[in-house]
């Protein structure tokens, strides 16, 4: 595939993987979270990059920023 100046080989950006009111359960090794359900409260899109990001309110009333593989539905 040639590509013309100024194109990029990024594909277009995918609908995001969870929607605001999602209950979702915390998954990464690292997190303090893991384990323990939350609500998304927010979907976080950056201009500079195409990869979701989700602030989730925990039970616990925190809230943290985790991206969509970092989460599963509830």
């Amino acid at each position: 595939m040639l590509l013309s100046k100024g194109e990029t080989m990024y594909e277009p950006a995918k609908a995001p993987r969870f929607e605001v009111g999602d209950r979702v359960l915390a998954l990464a090794p690292t997190n303090p979270h893991r384990g323990k359900e939350g609500v998304v409260v927010e979907v976080v899109e950056r201009a500079n990059d195409k990869i979701y990001r989700y602030a989730v309110r925990f039970v616990d009333g925190t809230t943290d920023t985790l991206f969509g593989f970092e989460l599963e539905l509830v």
